[in-house]
């Protein structure tokens, strides 16, 4: 059994391997009256394969190895052991001087061969004073060598690919392997948790299964780990001592670095590793230490923000599969780059099918034509709008509309690397605001069917009035025109008495003849006038609820002012007075008639109703002015009230969907909102106001006179 070597780091241990006692007891009398500045100390083997497994175990700073071994027959058997003490000093000795062998020891791997029969205390000290001198200097150079190789090796091992603990393994192998003195091939890396102060243990090598289990989960502050993680500093001991909170039954006596990984004041983790017992603490050792942390920093910041990057890349990967609209990515070349499900859902194409293809040779049923135009349209002209639409044909045969935004992708010095298309199928959503807009065009019918029967009710009353009056001259006249008839065939017999005359002067001052020649033809007049009148209401109200086109068309604005102020009489006439200002020969208007009506009746209303809640019962009308012109290329329509005007508060959401400042059960909030669209998306127009509180409104539509035609 090999002798016990203490453990102080300023000693020179040697280990002498000779199988002959005399031989060693001399050569350890000879280390011992060496007057040397250090304290040696020894340890005597046998074998060459004692030896080997001696220096597996400890730390020694000189071999002195008798060549007579007996499982040493030759020099070359040297090599096994200069493989295991490869950076320290091997001095061979002989019995008998033989320069030959000698040389050939030397070229084997000794570094020094000495002959014992000439050898004294002084030459060995000189000699061993040598070889450690050599040693330290190798030494120092092959330690440099070997932190520099593990420094680049974990730095080379941070750019592969593999997982998080996998990574720390291979880190915590590479960092075991460095030429530290007395450092076991154990140790562990644990990665704290920030949000609840604990360390996880990612990585180990060579603990104990029950250690390993008790040291899964650390708090910060607790045993040297904890501490290490709590302090922010670097934690040594060269033994078990009360700060190992964390033990097992029968653990092997052993110190530890316990080396804190920091980066700019955040604790990422810790790195422990093993030391023999009675380990002095290195400079050196330290500054090794706190590189290797910092690569580890490095490593683990990197990896975290590989995951973090991988889960947003996760998350934006099932945010965009997750979209409702189609997403379509083009290169500057014009190829398709990305094609999200909705995408490939729609159209029936796979991304496998269209990516790095030419997006104009895409094998969808659209109109490539008109789109390629409108992105170039778009990409070279910032104020015009990004979005239009487009018809396609599905595989099935049915047609869709497409709404479709253009995004140019720019690079930082604003050259254009392609574009997004951000397409939507609006096909039920188009349906849908049609539906809405009849919905609220027969809503707003609905609120004028009472007023439009009370319109026509007037005329029709004295038609009716006029009628019957004239039916009763009829019948009176006839009687007369009897009585003529009757004069007239008597004057042929020359036979007519008095009396007959006489009864039909009396007969027309019954009737009062004269009366009727003057009113008769009143009240024709009237009852044209009041067929007129219907007839107007009539075909107003059928020229507003059916213009006659669902597309655009050259559309005679001041004639469908008219048309909807006829309409909308009775909700203006009890509460304002209503004056046109239409300019002569307007020039026509390509828009949608049926829905440019209903923004008409719907601000028209809204003046009626602004002018009521500000005159209330008073019976004081208010005005209403409309006024159309033509300016520059728009056709401007204006239509002013005399209400109350806007508040503050409301102006910014006059627009928005479902804003009212009207009571409950008065307005729906979408009157307005539907006009802007109907003005702004539908017709590329303009829809603004003007207010003054207590003064009035007046709302300013704006259509463009040169716009195209369907």
């Amino acid at each position: 059994m090999p002798h016990d070597i203490s453990q102080h780091s300023n000693d020179i241990r040697v280990l002498l391997v000779d199988d002959d006692p005399d031989s060693a007891e001399e050569m350890k009398d000879l280390l011992q009256r060496m007057d040397a500045q250090q304290k040696i100390e020894h340890n005597i083997v046998e074998l060459l394969a004692d030896a080997l497994h001696e220096i597996s175990q400890t730390h020694y700073d000189l071999i002195l190895l008798d060549t007579g071994l007996a499982d040493m027959p030759t020099p070359s058997a040297i090599r096994s052991l200069r493989d295991a003490f490869s950076y320290a000093p091997i001095i061979a000795t002989m019995k008998y001087e033989d320069p030959e062998l000698a040389a050939m020891w030397v070229g084997e791997g000794a570094d020094e061969c000495l002959f014992v029969g000439e050898m004294d205390e002084a030459s060995l000290k000189r000699m061993v004073e040598y070889a450690i001198k050599r040693y330290h200097t190798y030494s120092n150079l092959h330690q440099q060598s070997r932190t520099h190789h593990v420094l680049n090796t974990l730095l080379s091992l941070s750019l592969k690919k593999m997982p998080f603990d996998q990574l720390l393994k291979a880190c915590l192998d590479v960092i075991l392997s460095a030429p530290l003195t007395d450092m076991l091939h154990q140790g562990a890396i644990l990665v704290s948790n920030s949000d609840n102060k604990q360390l996880w243990m990612m990585a180990h090598t060579n603990l104990d299964p029950e250690l390993v289990e008790l040291c899964q989960r650390v708090e910060f502050g607790q045993c040297l780990c904890g501490r290490a993680a709590e302090t922010g500093e670097i934690q040594f001991t060269d033994c078990i001592d009360e700060r190992h909170e964390n033990r097992t039954e029968g653990m092997s006596p052993h110190g530890h670095y316990i080396v804190p990984i920091l980066s700019r004041g955040d604790v990422l983790g810790v790195l422990t590793l093993y030391l023999r017992e009675g380990h002095l603490q290195k400079e050196d050792e330290i500054v090794f230490l706190q590189g290797v942390a910092d690569t580890l920093a490095g490593i683990i910041e990197r990896a975290r923000t590989n995951d973090q990057l991988a889960l947003a890349h996760q998350q934006n990967s099932r945010l965009l599969s997750s979209l409702t609209s189609i997403l379509i990515g083009v290169d500057e070349k014009q190829r398709i780059s990305h094609w999200n499900d909705k995408a490939a859902a729609i159209f029936e194409l796979t991304a496998e099918q269209v990516q790095g293809k030419p997006i104009a040779e895409c094998p969808i049923d659209w109109n490539w034509k008109q789109i390629s135009n409108e992105i170039e349209t778009i990409l070279s002209n910032s104020q015009k709008p990004d979005r239009f639409d487009s018809r396609f044909k599905q595989q099935n045969g049915s047609n869709r509309l497409l709404s479709i935004c253009v995004t140019p992708y720019n690079d930082s010095s604003g050259h254009s690397d392609g574009y997004l298309l951000i397409v939507d199928d609006v096909t039920d959503q188009k349906q849908l605001e049609s539906e809405i807009q009849q919905a609220q065009k027969l809503q707003s019918i609905g609120q004028l069917a009472a007023g439009i029967a009370h319109e026509i009710n007037t005329p029709i009353q004295y038609v009716g009035d006029n009628v019957r009056f004239l039916r009763d001259a009829f019948d009176d006249i006839a009687e007369i025109i009897d009585s003529q008839h009757n004069l007239v065939e008597q004057a042929r017999t020359n036979n007519i008495a008095t009396e007959q005359i006489d009864q039909l002067d009396e007969q027309i001052d019954e009737v009062d003849l004269e009366y009727l020649q003057e009113e008769i033809p009143k009240s024709i007049q009237q009852t044209l006038d009041g067929v007129d009148r219907v007839a107007t209401i009539v075909r107003a109200m059928k020229e507003f609820s059916h213009p006659g086109s669902e597309e655009k068309t050259l559309t005679d604005i001041n004639k469908a002012i008219e048309s909807t102020v006829t309409v909308a009489r009775n909700v203006w006439k009890y509460h304002a007075e209503l004056s046109l200002d239409l300019q002569p020969a307007l020039p026509q208007v390509p828009c949608i008639p049926g829905p440019v009506n209903e923004v008409l009746l719907n601000i028209i209303v809204n003046a009626a109703h602004a002018i009521a809640e500000k005159v209330g019962e008073s019976g004081e009308l208010g005005n209403i002015i409309i006024t159309t012109e033509s300016k520059d290329d728009w056709c401007v329509i204006r239509i002013s009230d005399s209400g109350s005007g806007i508040p503050e508060d409301a102006r910014n959401h006059v627009f928005d969907p479902f804003f009212t400042t009207k009571e409950v059960g008065k307005g729906t909030g979408q009157g307005l909102s539907l006009s802007h669209k109907i003005i702004v998306d539908q017709h590329d127009g303009e829809l603004s106001f003007e207010t003054e509180l207590g003064i009035g409104t007046t709302f300013i539509i704006k259509l463009p006179i040169t716009g195209e035609i369907n």
